[in-house]
């Protein structure tokens, strides 16, 4: 019995304590815990980029082929962009622009019209314009309707708002006896001025959306306006073939990821049609302009030259602005050459080595509209 006992303690001996035991047990749980999380978290991630490869590869096809119909009656067969909404009728003989930049209308017709006609087909295409719901415009348009067919299988329509406002108010279309028509072979233009006060009504009309970002996020509500009127000159409809959406021009693919990750958590698609809401077009600009000024270029110590940087970024991306002033894409390089400029110094560093000349020139213009919308709105305030 005292043998047994002996080699019963000595094996006991060479286990580990109850604690240590289960210590390495959780230890074991925990780290398989860990490797679950990766695996989702890589699973995930490769479901989301290829939704969004998926969609973008979708909507360029969609605007190819469309864009390929047009060529065939139409020499220059325009598409909606980030300032124009462009429609045609269903035989695709009749276009139909609205210029938010130049402030005009324009219809084309492949066919000689009378006087009299011209007035009517004006009167037709005001009513349309001023009574047609911006969802109503996106549900008819040619290249939505293909994206969604294109992915019905995986339910990922592009889903329509059934309110909304209206493409272009009644009061913003000049008096008909303003409308310029010139008719050639098989060919009428009727160009249908809009009234000087568009721009202004339209930075009022989105001035509440940009005042409640603006304070949420620490940034100017100026310096929004002048964004949304650089990006779009406020056409809500706005699109470019990045493809980028709404008044601020949001990328799904770049600026779309960061916005989600940081108010959701995790990276998520933002489509058409949230984005072309003109609330939700706004927060996603305006927590991209907080992300750069307060991630990207944190370490930036100069108001100006973080506004300066950011406002570059919000156009080319960071990288681009970090090659500029170091010569790399290292952020870090780039706030320390940021630091050791003045703002002048800085501006015209800028200036002189972005890598596009759009880049160069969005700078000036947002930096002038600015200004403007700054004075106008302490004027207002006073």
């Amino acid at each position: 019995m005292k043998k047994r006992l002996t080699i019963c303690l000595a094996i006991f001996s060479l286990l580990p304590p109850l604690s240590i035991a289960h210590d390495n047990e959780e230890s074991l749980e925990f780290e398989q815990y860990l490797a679950q999380q990766d695996k989702e978290f890589s699973a995930y991630k490769k479901n989301i980029d290829e939704e969004f490869a998926q969609f973008v590869a979708a909507w360029k096809l969609a605007e190819d082929d469309y864009r390929a119909k047009i060529s065939q009656k139409w020499q220059q067969p325009l598409l909606p962009g980030k300032k124009q909404w462009v429609d045609y009728s269903a035989d695709l003989n009749q276009r139909t622009t609205v210029d938010f930049a130049s402030g005009a209308i324009k219809i084309e017709v492949r066919q000689s019209l009378t006087s009299q006609q011209v007035t009517i087909l004006a009167e037709q295409t005001i009513t349309k314009l001023t009574t047609t719901s911006l969802a109503d415009a996106l549900a008819k348009d040619p290249v939505v309707q293909a994206v969604n067919k294109q992915l019905t299988e995986d339910n990922k329509q592009l889903v329509i708002a059934k309110s909304s406002p209206v493409l272009l108010a009644k009061k913003h279309v000049g008096e008909l006896a303003t409308i310029l028509s010139k008719s050639e072979q098989n060919k009428t233009t009727i160009t249908i001025p809009l009234r000087p006060s568009l721009l202004s009504d339209n930075a009022q009309r989105y001035y509440p959306f940009a005042q409640q970002q603006a304070e949420k996020w620490q940034i100017p509500a100026s310096l929004i306006l002048a964004i949304i009127h650089t990006e779009s000159s406020f056409n809500p409809l706005a699109r470019s073939h990045v493809p980028a959406f709404g008044l601020m021009q949001i990328v799904p693919g770049s600026a779309g990821k960061d916005v989600t990750e940081f108010l959701n958590g995790k990276t998520t698609l933002l489509r058409p049609e949230y984005l072309y809401s003109a609330e939700q077009n706004i927060e996603a600009g305006s927590v991209y302009l907080h992300l750069l000024m307060s991630r990207y270029f944190k370490g930036v110590t100069d108001s100006k030259n973080k506004l300066y940087m950011s406002i570059a970024g919000y156009n080319t991306g960071p990288g681009n602005v970090a090659r500029a002033l170091s010569n790399t894409t290292s952020l870090k390089r780039a706030t320390q050459s940021a630091n050791q400029q003045t703002s002048e110094q800085l501006y015209f560093n800028l200036i002189d080595n972005l890598p596009h000349q759009e880049t160069v020139n969005y700078l000036k213009k947002v930096l002038k509209r600015t200004s403007y919308y700054n004075n106008l709105l302490i004027k207002e305030s006073i």
